[in-house]
């Protein structure tokens, strides 16, 4: 009696048969060829189709074109009868706005470069002083750091907003800095000492050009901390200033930025843009006074536009597209005030805005005034320091 197979194995009734042998051999080698072949290639179908499929179903926003400025339809003179402003800075307490007005519109002999001081909403308006260059406000907000230009020449002076009393720094025969050549004077945060920059050296000058310091409490002048270092600007709490560099010889880089270090005296290039293509059209990099982000200014296609950068001239990136330059930061670093030329044409109607660096969005400073701008009184109605007079 033979042995029985396993159920399966064999045809009903105990008796074996072979014929089902290529069926068998069949199965087998579909088993092998779906695991080595054919899986692989259907999961890479599958994950296609549902890549494919992803993307169809997620929308996509066609790419935004920048906009472009024709030659002379960004900036120039301002249209008739339009305010222009800049060096728009403001107070510690950000409740006022320092700013300088270029001109009266439509009286010609007015004085020109009107230092004016308005509230946040750039209301109420009151006349500082008038061929004033820039403008720097004291930590505490109770007195302006000015250049005052008569000419060809420039001075460093402080205003007490309290008093009305203006004080001049530079330019007189027993100052050290005896020459009119020192100009763009900025706060130190302890509030008694100005950095300042000789960017001229005129006939017999006692002093080179670069930067100094000075004491507005013991009325002394201490440098140059940096030869040919002009346009300076403080940044990261007093930590270190940033100006443009010139070297004696005729090196690539001279005319360059650089940063410079107040706690060991050294000072590093923060560009090497080429002579034939920055000097006409970038701007100082001016660092923020709270943190190690720089904005700048620099020409694109026949507009200034602003970039961001470290402090170490590195991760530059684009912000504007519609234009802007001459920024100013507020005193916590949280927004800065910048100029931009609103009209699309020839001619220019130039509109302060302000860039919140938590939405990186640009809008009007003041926006529900008329124009944007404020509404200035006449001139007859002011009154102006008569010690700001340089002699």
């Amino acid at each position: 009696m033979k042995e029985g197979l396993p159920s399966g194995s064999a045809k009903e009734g105990g008796s074996e048969d072979r014929s089902d042998a290529p069926v068998v051999f069949l199965l087998v080698f579909f088993r092998f060829a779906m695991r080595r072949f054919l899986l692989p290639v259907l999961a890479s179908t599958v994950v296609g189709a549902l890549v494919i499929a992803a993307a169809c179903s997620t929308p996509t926003e066609p790419k935004k074109e920048e906009p472009t400025f024709e030659e002379g339809a960004y900036g120039g003179d301002p249209l008739t009868g339009t305010e222009h402003l800049s060096n728009v800075k403001p107070s510690p307490s950000g409740d006022r706005y320092a700013l300088v007005r270029k001109r009266t519109p439509g009286q010609p002999s007015n004085p020109r470069n009107q230092l004016w001081i308005v509230d946040r909403d750039g209301c109420n308006p009151r006349l500082i002083s008038v061929n004033t260059g820039t403008v720097d406000w004291s930590p505490n907000g109770r007195s302006l750091a000015v250049t005052v230009v008569s000419g060809i020449d420039v001075y460093t002076y402080t205003i007490d907003l309290e008093t009305g009393e203006a004080t001049q720094w530079t330019g007189k025969d027993s100052q050290r800095l005896s020459f009119s050549v020192v100009n763009n004077p900025v706060w130190f945060n302890d509030g008694n000492r100005l950095l300042v920059s000789v960017a001229q050296e005129a006939y017999q000058q006692p002093f080179s050009r670069g930067t100094y310091i000075i004491d507005t409490q013991d009325s002394t002048t201490t440098g140059p901390l940096l030869e040919f270092m002009q346009s300076a600007f403080l940044g990261n709490k007093g930590r270190y200033a940033t100006g443009r560099k010139y070297l004696r010889n005729d090196n690539p880089l001279s005319g360059n930025f650089i940063r410079y270090n107040f706690a060991d005296s050294t000072w590093h290039w923060i560009s090497d843009l080429q002579k034939d293509s920055f000097i006409r059209h970038v701007d100082p990099p001016v660092p923020s006074p709270t943190g190690t982000t720089l904005v700048q200014s620099r020409k694109v296609k026949s507009a200034p536009q602003l970039f961001f950068m470290n402090h170490r001239g590195e991760k530059v990136r684009q912000i504007t597209e519609l234009g802007g330059d001459n920024p100013r930061w507020s005193h916590d670093g949280s927004y800065f005030v910048f100029r931009r030329d609103v009209h699309r044409g020839e001619g220019a109607r130039y509109v302060p805005y302000r860039f919140n660096l938590e939405t990186m969005e640009a809008q009007p400073l003041w926006p529900t005034l008329p124009d944007s701008v404020p509404d200035f009184p006449p001139l007859s109605s002011q009154s102006l320091s008569k010690t700001l007079n340089p002699r």
